[in-house]
């Protein structure tokens, strides 16, 4: 008795700063929200309360040294006695300022006040979970002296408050006597554990000579090493070998299977950010939420097999066969599984958000798929959700898997394009809004692959940039740029030939060397760089690569070369981002132009309006009718760009007209 009394003593002190540093926490907390009151009784509160937390701190100091004084004497009384009455002082002076601020605090600092003294009740279950008697005081003192003033002040609102915070006192009393009946339970246990080892020592020379347990030993080894081959370590979910070997041999009816791929979004960051520790914890607890869930929907569905893997790092599979299992449910339960697992999760005090990416393979039939099979169908479809932006669910298809694989045969092809001449250069011209003068040309760029045929940009450019053969086809594209808008210089000595602006993908940006290289094909072609004209969209504000993109630009600028905005308004920037970067222009998105409603047009008067507070041009896609040009003029966008002055064409020549605006000559 004297053992237990003593480890319960010790958990309390082993609590007890914790409690004291959210007290301490607490009252300061109080003290910001409350202080503008200028009440004299509130700041004497404050003083009292510090006053208590501080005589709280030393007595448990001088209960810890006396402790380690006397370790093996028993506890003195007054010891026990003093520390509880510190701790129930505390509380009475929360219950004062309960009582006494309710009726008189506003009503965001009397609501303040009292999720301050929530939140300290719901701690005081874990803190206080050793004191048996006091921690329910201690609740009491928080909760119900509050509520009951609430209910006497006649006001329903505050009424319904009271009422809860009664059920809210009998709710918190009952989890600390239940956290209190576990930590004794647990104190017992580790009482019988050392009694358990002690007996094991004694009998460990005995249990040696008994060879008869030997087969039996070798046996269970057996059956570990096959678990642990066919099973995840760190989740205990079956891992690829033992979902491989999974025998099912179904009965010669129609059957439902499923196969789910489940790929985690955002798990790097956690990963990046927080270390590989807690990566390990959060698979953990994915995996053990998915295993419930899984076992759940396999009960509703009434399902003949299922299972749930760990594939590989933050992949996971599902696989489902039902008898009776609809095709109109698999939508509801993939989406109800992928919600489930995008709940947070609470680990070590900490709230963690993922998302999830679902691939789904589905079959009717007799004849079941092998998991080989299923498993490639459902991670095809997974990785097309994580294309088209993660947290979404896709299904297999033979035209999912025809775009694969005409994915697949187009990331080949790019990786010779840059010098297998099936790439060309298109210009644009872009003018200014006034005179209609031809200021600059646009290059655009065009592939004709020998097996498929013409691929629109807005397919081969984001292949391009996933494969890194961006680098290789931009570098192609800022050599024959710059070469053409050196040419268009040449022959027109006598006039100022328009710029060349060149569109540069961010992985291009993040390299080191992009800044070295734009010059040394500057040089190399004769152009000035003033001529060039850099094209970027707001992802260079993208925190992961925002640093080396900006020291690209700034040194890109030093040159001499502009810098546009791409695509303004449709990305995410930030005026003190645009305020940073070297820009000398911004490009409004064709969207708006093009859209002829109020809030488009509200985007392009504040792009304008920012423009100007930074002393920026404005450039407007998307012209396409004079009564565009007309409007944008008015508006004041200094450049336009569109169908409207001409389309994307091969440019031959270049020369100046009598009027001075530039014609273009089109020897496609």
């Amino acid at each position: 008795m004297l053992q237990h009394r003593t480890q319960i003593w010790h958990e309390t002190l082993r609590n007890h700063p914790r409690g004291l540093v959210v007290n301490t926490a607490a009252i300061l907390g109080a003290t910001l929200i409350v202080g503008h009151t200028h009440s004299h009784w509130f700041w004497l509160w404050v003083v009292i309360s510090l006053g208590v937390s501080a005589a709280r701190y030393g007595i448990y100091v001088y209960c810890c040294h006396s402790i380690k004084q006397h370790s093996a004497q028993a506890i003195p009384r007054h010891q026990i006695v003093l520390l509880h009455l510190s701790i129930l002082s505390a509380a009475i002076n929360w219950m004062i300022v309960a009582w006494i601020g309710i009726p008189e605090f506003q009503a965001k600092d009397k609501f303040a006040i009292l999720i301050i003294i929530s939140a300290l009740a719901g701690g005081a279950t874990g803190t206080l979970a050793s004191l048996k008697i006091t921690g329910k005081i201690y609740i009491a003192l928080l909760i119900v002296p509050a509520s009951l003033r609430m209910l006497l002040m006649d006001d329903p609102s505050l009424s319904v408050l009271a009422i809860l915070g009664f059920i809210f006192a009998w709710v918190m009393m009952s989890s600390h006597q239940n956290n209190f009946r576990l930590l004794e339970h647990s104190l017992h246990l580790a009482r019988s554990n050392e009694d358990l080892i002690s007996q094991l020592s004694v009998k460990n020379t005995e249990i040696s000579n008994i060879n008869s347990e030997l087969e039996q030993t070798v046996e269970d080894r057996t059956k570990e090493l096959q678990y642990l081959a066919n099973h995840d370590l760190l989740t205990s979910l079956l891992n690829r070998r033992g979902l491989a070997e999974q025998s099912y041999q179904p009965k010669p009816v129609i059957h439902h299977q499923l196969f789910l791929f489940i790929d985690l979004d955002r798990f790097k960051h956690i990963n990046d950010g927080l270390g590989h520790d807690w990566g390990d914890l959060l698979l953990q607890a994915v995996a053990h939420r998915l295993k419930e869930l899984v076992d759940e929907l396999a009960a509703e569905c009434g399902a003949c097999h299922h299972s749930v893997c760990r594939w590989g790092g933050d992949e996971f599979a599902v696989h489902f066969i039902c008898e009776t299992f609809s095709a109109k449910d698999v939508h509801p339960a993939c989406h109800y599984l992928q919600v489930m697992l995008s709940q947070p999760y609470q680990i070590n005090g900490r709230q963690l958000h993922i998302g999830a990416s679902i691939g789904v393979f589905e079959k009717c039939g007799e004849k079941l798929t092998n998991i080989a099979d299923a498993v490639s169908c459902a991670d095809m479809a997974a990785s097309e959700a994580k294309r088209l932006g993660r947290g979404r669910i896709v299904f297999y298809s033979e035209v999912l898997a025809d775009i694969q694989r005409r994915r697949l045969a187009l990331s080949i092809a790019l990786a010779n394009v840059h010098k297998d001449g099936s790439l060309k250069l298109l210009f644009q011209p872009i003018v200014a809004a006034k005179s209609t003068e031809v200021v600059a040309l646009e290059a655009l760029l065009r592939w004709t692959c020998a097996e498929i045929g013409p691929v629109s940009p807005d397919e081969f450019i984001p292949l391009a940039e996933e494969s890194d053969h961006i680098i290789n086809i931009g570098k192609w594209v800022l050599q024959q740029a710059c070469s053409a808008a050196k040419a268009w210089q040449d022959k027109n000595d006598d006039h100022i030939a328009p710029k060349v602006a060149v569109n540069t993908s961010i992985r291009q940006l993040i390299q080191t060397s992009f800044a070295n290289e734009v010059q040394a094909i500057l040089k190399n072609t004769g152009l000035d760089a003033d001529r060039l004209v850099i094209e970027v969209t707001e992802s260079v504000f993208d925190e992961q690569n925002m640093q080396q993109a900006l020291i690209s630009l700034l040194a890109l600028h030093e040159m001499g070369v502009e810098i546009h905005l791409d695509d303004f308004g449709t990305g995410y920037s930030s005026l003190s981002r645009l305020h940073e970067f070297p820009i000398d222009a911004i490009k409004i998105d064709k969207s708006f132009v093009m859209s002829a409603d109020e809030k488009s047009l509200a985007v392009v008067e504040g792009a304008l309006l920012i423009a100007k507070k930074f002393g920026l041009k404005v450039i407007a896609e998307g012209v396409e009718s004079a009564q565009q040009r007309e409007k944008l003029m008015t508006l004041g966008v200094d450049e336009l760009q569109g169908y409207f002055f001409g389309k994307p064409t091969e440019i031959a020549t270049l020369s100046l007209t009598e009027t001075s605006v530039p014609k273009l000559t089109n020897n496609a």
